[in-house]
């Protein structure tokens, strides 16, 4: 016997599996979000001088921090001492994937060079045309992304009955 779905119905499907899958690995995609192969948050890109200098900084490792795992390279003493003191005004939204695509529902890796802070935030896209589109309807897609992000990061029950 064949089954006939529609086009929508393997679509929601298909969504539905993906956040199931995103839901279990949230720990794992948080880390990854922010560092490369190496460990290294932004791909060494200076997450102060985004608000300090209002650019893109790429770092070369000699101002460095460990901080939760993830080595963060800086431009300068003072950025690295800016950051120890609150990384967390530092750390870009939804893990550092882009905030676009998030707000789609689709995790996607994001490119330090595609940035932009609103509200006090940093947040990263995929490429500049991502970018673009997020602040075409910024409440909008701030609103989705944020939802997405805390299904991501909500526990699922069967790995909280592993712990």
């Amino acid at each position: 016997m064949f089954i006939i779905f529609s086009k929508n119905i393997v679509r929601a499907m298909c969504g539905a599996v993906l956040l199931f899958a995103m839901a279990g690995c949230a720990q794992k995609a948080e880390l990854a979000a922010v560092m490369s192969v190496e460990k290294v948050a932004l791909k060494g890109y200076d997450a102060v001088a985004y608000f300090s200098s209002a650019k893109a900084v790429k770092a070369d490792g000699r101002y460095s921090y460990a901080y939760e795992g993830i080595n963060w390279h800086f431009e300068t003493a003072e950025n690295l001492e800016t950051f120890k003191e609150a990384p967390q005004n530092y750390i870009p939204a939804f893990g550092g994937f882009c905030a676009y695509a998030l707000s789609e529902g689709s995790l996607r890796n994001s490119n330090p060079e595609n940035w932009q802070i609103h509200n006090d935030t940093l947040y990263l896209f995929e490429d500049k045309e991502a970018k673009e589109e997020w602040f075409r309807e910024i409440e909008t897609r701030l609103d989705a992304g944020q939802k997405q992000w805390e299904l991501m990061n909500t526990p699922s029950e069967e790995n909280s009955a592993q712990d």
